[in-house]
């Protein structure tokens, strides 16, 4: 099972708020507690954040994203990174892949679309027809499967 951390606050680098607390993602992927299925969140990790605010960007709306198939502790570029950037903004997942969904980048939350970041946790079976008897219709537009790419096709809808 992924987890997830949504920051809003002053801004702070990521490492101050994913790296550096004691039982922060970082080590959450690695030495969960209170996990449901599997033993650690080694499939992936993302992270999203906003630049707005930020002199060198003023008033750019859309997050920059950096997501990776492989374990977070394991990619030595992301701590370098994590140390010089800050933001007030960021959605953060690691990943635990739900069986039968894709173990690529392309699928490791946060998703974005515009000026959204989106993040997801397991897979919707049925997925799109069980969406079909809520909404009224099929979702139009959007693909099979069950993962959280697809979730996010009636979220740009909106």
């Amino acid at each position: 099972m992924c987890r997830h951390l949504a920051y809003l606050g002053p801004p702070a680098t990521l490492r101050s708020v994913i790296i550096d607390p004691p039982h922060g993602l970082y080590r959450q992927a690695w030495a969960p507690r209170f996990q449901r299925h599997g033993t650690v969140n080694a499939d992936g990790f993302g992270v999203g954040w906003y630049a707005a605010g930020d002199p060198a960007y003023p008033g750019d709306p859309e997050p920059a994203r950096y997501r990776r198939a492989g374990p977070i502790w394991g990619d030595e570029s992301f701590a370098d990174v994590a140390r010089v950037t800050r933001s007030g903004a960021m959605l953060v997942a690691v990943r635990n892949a739900t069986p039968g969904t894709d173990h690529g980048a392309a699928a490791i939350a946060p998703f974005a679309s515009g000026p959204w970041l989106f993040s997801h946790n397991g897979r919707i079976d049925g997925w799109p027809d069980s969406a079909a008897r809520p909404a009224g219709t099929r979702p139009a537009g959007v693909a099979g499967g069950r993962g959280a790419r697809e979730a996010w096709g009636p979220q740009q809808a909106k």
